[in-house]
């Protein structure tokens, strides 16, 4: 399921060689928060890492699967009250012929929401 001006938004983009940047807008409205603890909504984890890949794929510009997920960390809650708008850093990023391979952090300021390092496979 593509999440991508669903659940969020793409506000900012800091591309470079072997990283980019992405300031996303959480959308409050959508139907994950109203299932997802209603009244305290939580950005799920799973739609935490789609979110990722979503943005490894637009940095990379080729469409990607999750390979493994070699290290993930979950180090804050991230809601969309609280912290409507986060930063994914991209770092590391390294393509080979059929994998692409990314460092990802999730900030909101100078605080690190979340980790996760990813393998993904290049979709045919």
């Amino acid at each position: 399921m593509k999440l991508l001006d669903s659940l969020y938004t793409i506000v900012a983009e800091r591309p470079a060689v072997d990283d980019h940047e992405y300031d996303i807008r959480w959308n409050p409205e959508h139907f994950i928060y109203k299932a997802h603890f209603p009244g305290e909504p939580i950005t799920p984890g799973v739609c935490i890492m789609q979110t990722a890949v979503e943005l490894v794929s637009k940095a990379t510009e080729k469409p990607l699967a999750i390979k493994v997920v070699k290290n993930i960390k979950f180090l804050r809650l991230i809601t969309p009250g609280a912290t409507p708008e986060v930063c994914f850093s991209i770092s590391r990023l390294s393509v080979e012929e059929d994998t692409v391979k990314a460092m990802v952090t999730v900030k909101y300021g100078d605080d690190a929401y979340a980790k996760l390092s990813l393998v993904c496979q290049i979709a045919q």
